[in-house]
């Protein structure tokens, strides 16, 4: 089934439902028997005998006028592990729940950004104006051990909710860690042919919707909501805005230029952005995964391209260059900071 032509029904909302609402919520086992099929297509044994696994990607993101490209590993070590592993080529770009190292291991989170830092909930996205990460010298308060405790769970929660979005794709079944429950919500139709649509919920308002082919009984792709990315920058003079856009790009000449106290300045002023942006309500947008190029990899099928759109526009893009199976994984992978 060409998955793009399932997109607009995705976004839109427009579900041709099998059975009336009712009916389905009595027919208890139909979501079971719908993903034992889809992972008996995706792995069959192998996958029910899944304890680890890593792939390797390169991943595109498009982020306003600029294309950012990054090498991506993800590890899983079930029922209680996940790491995501980016190293970007940005330059000076630090994105938040992007590069550098996120995930959880059990109620701990993993949290490591590029260049330092802390990463934050909301999808944010900030912008340094120099070449080396964040700049010395703020004077923001040391958070609470209340506060340190909040953001801990905020982020294993983030980071639960995005390896279960990946692995409804790959796997159809997302991270033990959520104990999500699968509902089956009925059929989408495209000039292809139909789809079976599960929604997935699970505590801490997690909660997504999973397409499956019909026909091969592989994913197709996972929708889901959450908060548009926000930016904000720092970093000394800047020109003028683009037109359509709020944010610059300053050169490593002017970044270096920078007097001790021109970056003190301009690491309050990323400090002040940031701490309105956290008064601020995050704002809600429509997220697509799609899952594509299915291939034999390591005994089981994967797919090795991956697309992510808001909306109708495209975010990132991903190729999968190696996938392994049940690797072992050195313990220490995990023991990241907190």
């Amino acid at each position: 089934m060409n998955y793009r032509a399932l997109a607009p029904v995705a976004i839109a909302a427009i579900i041709a439902f099998a059975q009336p609402v009712a009916f389905i919520a009595q027919e208890a086992g139909k979501a079971a028997e719908i993903l034992a099929a889809a992972r008996k297509a995706i792995g069959d044994k192998k996958l029910d005998a899944l304890k680890t696994f890593s792939v390797q990607s390169s991943l595109q993101r498009n982020v306003q006028n600029m294309q950012i490209s990054s090498d991506v590993e993800i590890v899983l070590d079930l029922p209680d592990k996940y790491l995501r592993s980016e190293t970007s080529s940005g330059g000076g770009m630090m994105i938040m729940s992007g590069g550098g190292t996120s995930g959880f291991n059990g109620d701990r989170a993993l949290q490591k950004l590029n260049g330092g830092g802390m990463a934050g909930g909301g999808g944010m996205v900030i912008r340094m104006g120099g070449p080396g990460g964040p700049l010395p010298g703020g004077n923001a308060e040391k958070p609470t051990p209340e506060q340190l405790e909040q953001m801990n769970k905020a982020m294993v929660r983030n980071s639960q909710g995005e390896a279960s979005r990946l692995m409804l794709g790959w796997f159809a079944m997302a991270h033990p860690s959520v104990n999500a429950t699968y509902t089956y919500a009925g059929d989408a139709e495209s000039p292809d042919g139909k789809a079976y649509v599960i929604d997935i919920k699970a505590a801490d308002n997690f909660a997504a919707r999973l397409f499956i082919d019909q026909q091969t009984h592989l994913p197709l792709m996972v929708t889901y909501k959450a908060p548009q990315p926000r930016m904000m920058t720092a970093g000394g003079p800047r020109p003028a805005p683009a037109a359509g856009g709020d944010s610059h790009v300053m050169t490593s000449s002017a970044a270096r230029a920078m007097t001790e106290e021109e970056r003190k300045k301009a690491t309050t002023e990323a400090e002040k952005q940031l701490q309105e942006m956290q008064r601020q309500p995050p704002v809600l947008a429509d997220y697509t995964l799609f899952f594509e190029d299915w291939r034999d990899a390591d005994g089981v099928k994967f797919p090795h391209k991956m697309r992510r759109a808001m909306g109708a526009d495209t975010m990132e893009e991903w190729t999968v260059s190696k996938v392994k199976v049940n690797p072992k994984v050195d313990p220490k992978r995990f023991a990241g900071e907190s």
